[in-house]
């Protein structure tokens, strides 16, 4: 399956290059097409004398900061908003924070005069800013994406980020509560003749991240996994063997809206409303169900329509973003009588922006989950805390196509996990992603 995948991702890499060659003029940081904002963009000209362009003046900024500063480059030019007049950028008035985002965010529009930008701020707000005011106003990216904690920032109105990849999960430490046993104890203090040992989750997965408007964004995300179970059988004559059981499909669809509440104009700070929809488009096997085996890990899906939310924010200093989430899920009771527990999420992520290519972070996240129930029984062994700690990087490595191509990457461990009764640890949880984001529309 990864080989599979693998030789897909490569064809695509393929097929981009080739592409390229042929493609429209492009910005030379996120490879928007040029055409498709002629109102905002900006021209560079090296001290060599190689043109380049960005789509607005945010992207423009961005590589002047990277080269130190304006001395860089021999010339840069950005259009007038209202008149698409062509002025130095050193001598424009810039706008922040409007209404309107013709291009990537923080949303910078330039001015040649300032009752342009005066005008400009009466219909649509914002706040004026000095060339050197909006260099120093500048991050590397506009936005990060956590991996296992959710951003409050949504993406403008038309962009479109499509991942696909690959995650694998593995289970391999058996416990009660919180602490570590061998088979043989587990054995001595349940008196039961089967043990968990090993659970194995692996599987390609899709994700869409699309914005609505420039405050409301969708985000469906799902997966095809094969699961595992590899379990210590005890025979009445002392010996021991394996046992192994699979299960494989697709998972429950998984549906999140965002609805940004407040931001500041300089794109800094957000407060964002979440609401999470599940679908049961995954499998559910009462053959997993059962209250001796009980091994809900197994399952493809709940069987059950599922309603959650929660609030997120989002702030940057520098070059760092911290994103905070506080969401909880409501699992329903599904056609078979079964409930998986609700869910609480507490989690924080810092990300390190050294250039617009570059994210390296650490997330941190609390869930406690209740136990499930099944013909009105409680199922001892399901449920139960855990904190996890995850390293994630991100690096864009190619413009193309009217748009980017970004790889990222997550590993993650178990801080702490209290199972309730018996179960298996964590080991670790990683996934992949290679995405394209675009602009559709304005």
């Amino acid at each position: 399956m990864v080989k599979k995948y693998g030789m897909l991702m490569v064809t695509v890499l393929m097929l981009v290059s080739t592409a390229q060659a042929g493609e429209r003029e492009s910005c030379k940081l996120c490879g928007m097409y040029i055409d498709m904002y002629l109102q905002t963009s900006a021209v560079i000209t090296n001290k060599n004398g190689v043109v380049e362009k960005t789509c607005g003046s945010a992207d423009m900024l961005r590589l002047i900061a990277d080269a130190g500063s304006v001395d860089a480059f021999q010339s840069v030019i950005v259009h007038d908003w209202s008149s698409g007049q062509e002025i130095a950028a050193t001598h424009a008035i810039y706008v922040i924070g409007s209404k309107l985002v013709p291009d990537m965010i923080p949303n910078i529009i330039a001015f040649a005069e300032p009752g342009g930008a005066q005008a400009f701020m009466a219909e649509y707000g914002g706040a004026a800013l000095t060339f050197d005011q909006a260099l120093q106003a500048i991050s590397p990216m506009g936005m990060t994406m956590p991996n296992r904690v959710l951003s409050a920032v949504p993406p403008p109105k038309g962009v479109m980020n499509i991942g696909a990849g690959y995650m694998a999960m593995t289970m391999d430490n058996l416990k009660m509560g919180s602490d570590d046993v061998s088979v043989a104890q587990f054995n001595a203090v349940t008196g039961r003749m089967v043990a968990p040992k090993k659970m194995e989750s692996s599987g390609p997965m899709v994700m869409v991240n699309y914005g609505i408007s420039d405050r409301l964004a969708l985000t469906t995300k799902i997966a095809s996994l094969d699961k595992t179970m590899t379990s210590d059988v005890r025979m009445p004559s002392g010996s021991h063997f394996d046992k192994v059981t699979e299960n494989n499909g697709i998972t429950d669809l998984d549906l999140k809206l965002r609805y940004n509440l407040w931001r500041d104009d300089y794109y800094s700070k957000f407060i964002t409303l979440m609401v999470n929809v599940t679908l049961p488009t995954g499998d559910f096997d009462t053959d997993f169900a059962n209250a001796k085996t009980n091994m809900p890990g197994l399952q493809m899906g709940t069987g059950s329509y599922n309603l959650g939310g929660g609030m997120l924010g989002s702030l940057r200093f520098a070059d760092f973003w911290v994103h905070s989430e506080l969401s909880y899920l409501v699992n329903r009771e599904n056609s078979d009588n079964y409930e998986f527990g609700n869910a609480a999420k507490l989690g924080t992520a810092l990300h390190y922006t050294p250039n617009y290519d570059v994210m390296l972070g650490l997330e941190l996240d609390a869930i406690n989950i209740d136990k499930n129930e099944f013909n009105g029984l409680i199922m001892e062994n399901s449920g139960g805390q855990a904190v996890t700690l995850t390293a994630v990087g991100s690096w864009r490595f190619l413009s193309a196509l009217g748009g980017n191509f970004t790889v990222s990457g997550s590993y993650g461990r178990p801080l702490y996990q209290d199972v309730n009764w018996y179960g298996l640890e964590t080991d670790y949880a990683a996934s992949a992603m290679l995405t394209f984001a675009r602009k559709f529309e304005y």
